[in-house]
């Protein structure tokens, strides 16, 4: 009688073990009474399958249907049985049971199938191991499919990857597997399963074999293919040496998630900030943008298609990220953890080879970029189409060595368009970009492109790094819902960035600002915010060993700094629906010092001093609704608030709220208002503001600073606005005493706190003195 094999499997191609199995003759409902073994000894009928779902039997020759049950399916499978004496083989001649019996061999491990001789087994027959190393205590299954026209003695006892006829693709290669006779078995499924392939995962206990060279040969020859890299039992890890793996176009290396142990270990010291333990730059690459941009296709000068997703990344000390790429499109980065080293980091072949420089003479008619080679007009040569979701982990310090400058990123974004970055939390990274110096003369005017362009960011949360999130030279990239803790530098910063958005964003001490804007700007908003400076912040850069970073003192909130004039282009920055708080030593700050007009609406403060006065170059402002409240004490003739404009331009304060819970000494001035432009009338309105601040005599002071002595004087308007009882308006009058003009005030209904009315302008004497005695900003937050 003819023996045959099957397996019993649901759905989903599952193994269902010790399955209930039932055989009929086809027309008959009752089991049949005349089967045997493999052996030819009758067995039972219904009888259960093997623990592998395997089910093995022989029957008279006809037509018969098997019932396979269990507690959760029920499936009928018809098949034939007859004998014949023998059939011809590409393995010679041999009984058809026999050969139809070995369609499907199971041995318990490749070096079992090593060691047979290659003629036991029929050519085109398909066998599987359970394991591919007896040493190793799970089962792969490991399939495979003997190939007699591979047979080669030379390569007995062996394992490679050969190329394989594929329509599709060129460079198809299978793996390959070659007995102590040479006998050839090849892995005939189109993905990769590595511990099917011969991998050792065995690191374990800093020690293990050393899979680098087999994993570069695996991700060079099987491009487009999946290479996937299991959940691995008890702890170990695939362990890649101290080398440098490279990858290429087409690489796609998958593991089973972060909460998996699927888990790669690497030795190698990737410190410097343009490296990872895994390194994409292809030589064709390099190639093509060694003199610049290339002719044809810009799109060929790319790598592309590449999926790194589910994976757990350890460095055995510290490495700057896992994973560095140059000029690709088309990235899928999702679902990693990372042990000891950050995430993953873009950059472009013109930073690499040297062809972009900030070593050039500052010339505002010149783009560094453009003179690199990028396009001036069309950004079709970034990198482009990254999506970056799910990262976890971190990095173990905040540098390599206590006081050096290599940091960990989450992510790095050199020359980049149209990204997506989602769902990252990481320990010592942070996420920053770069697209070209943003600085006057070296490509920072706005009318030259922003070469980081068009991105989305929600969910990231950065702790105890250089920075949380902060870009240069970025265009259209909207930021929601993320956070900072314990960074050095600034928190959340834009550099010379226009139309970018910072939505929903939280941070707790940073050891410069928490938010910030440098350079020009153009459109930039911060909204739903809330940042909060402790004690902790001023400790941050002696916790971290680093001297950089020292203008904030852990007290600024909010800083615009570095700017410059562009004539053709107005600058603008606004900040609305947000809070403030400072609980350290003295007072936190927001100051806004050039070029930039600014809108300011909705925002709390408590304990935070405000200047926008700027140096010399303040633009128009709006405030509407904003509110500070003092509990605690200032210096004598500290100012709360500075506003005021320093060109021909239009400002206002409309609503909101200055409060002191605690009584202040007589000279501390709640607001100044100071206008300065050296030529025309500039107008300043204030109305419907609150001032509250028992004890100090001045509730506002108003100044036409100039003091050359000009004709007419500045202009405001305060309209509606409530004073302590027994505090005065004061004309700081500087202009009229240089013989200028005296200040233009108009006062429409100002009323003190009791409802009295406000009736008059107070003007100072020796005013130049009085006014040299203020201090503002940082100096007054000290």
């Amino acid at each position: 009688m003819e023996v045959k094999t099957f397996f019993a499997q649901s759905g989903d191609g599952s193994v269902i073990p010790h399955a209930d199995v039932s055989v009929f003759r086809h027309g008959e409902e009752t089991p049949a009474d005349d089967l045997a073994d493999a052996a030819g000894k009758p067995m039972p009928n219904p009888f259960q399958a093997g623990a592998q779902g395997q089910i093995q039997f022989a029957a008279p020759n006809g037509h018969y249907w098997l019932e396979v049950a269990s507690a959760h399916s029920r499936q009928r499978l018809d098949t034939q049985f007859f004998d014949q004496a023998a059939v011809s083989s590409a393995s010679g001649t041999q009984s058809l049971t026999r050969a139809l019996d070995q369609r499907l061999i199971v041995v318990d491990s490749v070096d079992t199938l090593r060691g047979w001789d290659g003629d036991q087994v029929p050519d085109g027959s398909f066998l599987i191991c359970r394991r591919f190393y007896r040493d190793r205590p799970f089962e792969l299954n490991v399939e495979l499919q003997r190939t007699i026209a591979l047979d080669d003695q030379q390569r007995a006892g062996t394992m490679a990857w050969l190329p394989a006829h594929n329509p599709l693709d060129p460079h198809f290669h299978h793996f390959t597997l070659w007995g102590d006779d040479g006998a050839a078995y090849v892995h005939p499924n189109h993905e990769v399963n590595l511990l099917k392939v011969g991998f050792r995962a065995d690191y374990r206990d800093g020690r293990g074999t050393d899979e680098s060279a087999r994993l570069q040969e695996t991700l060079d020859k099987t491009p487009y293919r999946t290479k996937y890299l299991p959940d691995l039992p008890n702890g170990e890890g695939l362990y890649v040496g101290d080398h440098r793996v490279s990858l290429r176009s087409g690489t796609r290396l998958i593991g089973d998630g972060p909460q998996a142990n699927s888990r790669l270990i690497s030795d190698y010291a990737a410190t410097s900030f343009r490296d990872g333990l895994l390194w994409l730059r292809e030589d064709h690459v390099i190639e093509a943008w060694k003199n610049g941009r290339p002719e044809g296709d810009v799109n060929a000068a790319f790598s592309r298609d590449i999926e790194i997703s589910g994976l757990t990344f350890e460095a055995s000390d510290f490495a700057s990220a896992a994973v560095a790429m140059v000029c690709v499109r088309d990235v899928f980065y999702q679902r990693n953890h990372h042990h000891r080293c950050g995430g993953i980091k873009f950059f472009h072949e013109l930073e690499l080879n040297d062809r972009y420089s900030l070593e050039h003479e500052d010339d505002p008619e010149t783009d560094n970029a453009v003179m690199a080679g990028f396009n001036p007009e069309t950004p079709d040569d970034l990198n482009q189409n990254l999506f970056i979701s799910e990262l976890t982990g971190g990095a173990p310090r905040y540098s390599v060595r206590r006081g050096e400058g290599s940091l960990a990123s989450a992510v790095r974004l050199n020359f980049v368009r149209d990204f997506s970055i989602t769902h990252v939390q990481m320990a010592y990274c942070n996420l920053s970009g770069w697209g070209g110096s943003a600085r006057a003369g070296k490509g920072g005017e706005l009318r030259w492109m922003r070469r980081l362009r068009d991105g989305y960011i929600s969910d990231v949360h950065c702790n105890r790094s250089n920075g949380a999130i902060y870009f240069n030279n970025a265009h259209n990239v909207k930021v929601f819902g993320c956070s900072a803790r314990e960074v050095s530098d600034t928190a959340f910063d834009l550099e010379g960035c226009t139309y970018c958005l910072f939505d929903g964003i939280y941070c707790v001490d940073a050891g410069n600002f928490a938010m910030s804007v440098f350079y020009a700007t153009r459109g930039n908003v911060f909204r739903n915010f809330h940042a909060t400076q402790t004690g902790t912040a001023a400790r941050l850069r002696q916790r971290y060993g680093t001297k950089r970073f020292s203008p904030g003192l852990g007290k600024t909130m909010f800083r615009r700094l570095a700017g410059f004039e562009d004539p053709d282009f107005d600058q603008d920055v606004r900040l609305e629906t947000g809070s403030f708080v400072y609980e350290g030593d003295g007072f936190g700050a927001v100051i806004v010092d050039t070029w930039a007009d600014v809108t300011y609406r909705d925002v709390r403060h408590e304990n935070v001093m405000m200047d926008l006065r700027g140096h010399s170059n303040a633009q128009s402002q709006s405030i509407t609704d904003c509110h500070f409240l003092f509990t605690r004490p200032a210096n004598e003739d500290d100012v709360l608030v500075a506003i005021g404009t320093n060109r021909e331009l239009y400002g206002s304060w409309r609503g909101g709220s200055i409060v002191s819970t605690v009584t202040q000494p007589t000279g501390v001035v709640p607001l100044l208002a100071q206008l300065r432009a050296y030529a025309g009338t500039a107008i300043y309105d204030i109305e419907n503001l609150r001032i509250d601040v028992p004890g100090a005599d001045t509730a506002m002071v108003l100044a036409d600073a100039r003091q050359s002595g000009r004709s007419p004087a500045h202009a405001f308007r305060l309209h509606g606005n409530l004073i302590p009882a027994g505090s005065r308006l004061l004309n700081a009058n500087v202009n009229e005493l240089s013989g200028g003009a005296p200040l233009q005030v108009e006062l429409v209904n100002n009323r003190h706190l009791d409802f009295s009315p406000v009736e008059k302008m107070h003007i100072a004497e020796e005013s130049d003195r009085q006014f040299a005695s203020l201090a503002f900003g940082i100096k007054a937050s000290r």
